[in-house]
């Protein structure tokens, strides 16, 4: 048989799982479920200005710890209460069965089955029953079952399963099934109902907008009033238009604007073959509708693509950035035919053999054309026209 030795770490695991065990046991005799209480006589709860425990039942409250409402406790490792109207703090965790009005620290969790009022602090995980007037924060996790008022935050993730009025902040994850009124900060936000405020992250999700959404992509299903800044910018029930366009620099456009009326994104891909050469090039812009008349729209939009000149990719910079103004009559909701000018304005940095800049190759006319440091620019105004559902 082989005999294994007990190390230093060893029995460190083995008290913490110890304690934890005890903790969840202590909680489940010292607190019945709520159908059960019914028909018993709940014990008087006690006000103690001062108590300090190792590990519960180990204390100057003893066995009646979960009865007791402390101003003052300190928990060595871990203890149960009925309430703190003052401070708390365990070297562990803390269990409290009502509420907290004050200050409640944690080296590793707390728990608490009533509201908090002040300051919950822990190394790891919050959770919540009652909600949050004031600050919560852990290093890992925070999870609350009723509302919070104040600021939540997070090394990982916040999980408020009702309303949130102030601050939410996670390094990872925001997840709210609630409505949102503030700011929500994380690497990922959602609320599954309304934000009223602004969501700041890599991705974001709303399924109502009042406000703003800056990200990367931003997705929703209603914007009541505001707008999404980022690559990628979806609403279901916003602004989705796909566009056919000639103009005098490629005479096949192709574009899809997505976001709201006020502010959306353009994705924009251009085609042409001219002198043996073909041309093609991907962009990216924003633009804004105004509506004149029920029939008649202006939209105004700013793209910029990459030139591709003869080749799948051209290395050196070849930019053509266009501002066009397009007066869009609508036949139906859906079906638009629309025209305007434009101002555009070339960047090329493409050189010859000889290691001279000559610039692009695509502009059919210009009004301007000087080269500046590495770059040729050049600038001609256009008309465009099109087609748009």
């Amino acid at each position: 048989m082989i005999k294994m030795k007990k190390t230093g770490a060893f029995r460190t695991q083995w008290g913490i799982q110890i304690i934890l065990i005890g903790l969840v046991l202590s909680g489940l005799v010292s607190g019945p479920n709520a159908n059960a209480r019914e028909h018993m006589q709940e014990p008087p709860v006690k006000i103690m200005p001062v108590q300090l425990t190792f590990l519960f039942p180990l204390g100057t409250n003893g066995l009646s710890s979960h009865s007791v409402v402390n101003n003052f406790s300190m928990n060595m490792l871990a203890g149960i209460s009925a309430g703190v109207h003052g401070a708390e703090t365990g070297g562990l965790g803390n269990f409290t069965k009502g509420d907290v009005r004050g200050l409640q620290a944690a080296g590793l969790s707390n728990a608490t089955t009533g509201h908090v009022t002040g300051v919950q602090l822990a190394g790891l995980v919050n959770f919540n029953k009652g909600g949050v007037n004031g600050l919560q924060a852990a290093g890992l996790v925070n999870v609350t079952t009723g509302p919070v008022r104040g600021t939540q935050l997070a090394a990982l993730v916040n999980v408020p399963t009702k309303d949130v009025k102030g601050l939410q902040a996670a390094s990872l994850v925001n997840v709210n099934t609630g409505q949102l009124r503030g700011l929500q900060t994380g690497l990922t936000n959602v609320t599954l109902k309304g934000v009223t405020g602004a969501q700041i992250g890599l991705i974001n999700y709303c399924r109502k907008l009042n406000g703003l959404q800056l990200g990367l992509i931003n997705v929703g299903d209603t914007v009541e009033n505001g707008m999404g800044l980022g690559l990628i910018t979806y609403y279901k029930n916003g602004y989705h238009q796909i566009e056919v366009e000639w103009n005098e620099s490629f005479y096949l456009n192709a574009a899809f604007k997505s976001g709201v009326e006020k502010f959306y994104m353009i994705y924009t891909l251009r085609f042409k073959t001219d002198n043996n050469k073909a041309f093609w090039a991907p962009g990216i812009g924003f633009g804004s509708l105004f509506r004149l008349s029920p029939g008649l729209h202006l939209n105004a939009d700013l793209t910029a693509s990459q030139v591709n000149e003869d080749e799948w990719w051209t290395g050196a910079l070849n930019l053509l950035n266009t501002l066009k103004l397009n007066f869009a009559f609508n036949f139906t909701d859906e079906l638009a035919v629309f025209a305007g000018p434009s101002l555009n304005v070339v960047v090329s940095g493409i050189e010859d053999a000889e290691g001279s800049v000559v610039g692009d190759t695509f502009s059919p006319w210009d009004f301007y054309d000087k080269t500046h440091s590495n770059n040729r620019v050049k600038m001609y105004l256009g008309l465009n026209a099109g087609i748009r559902f």
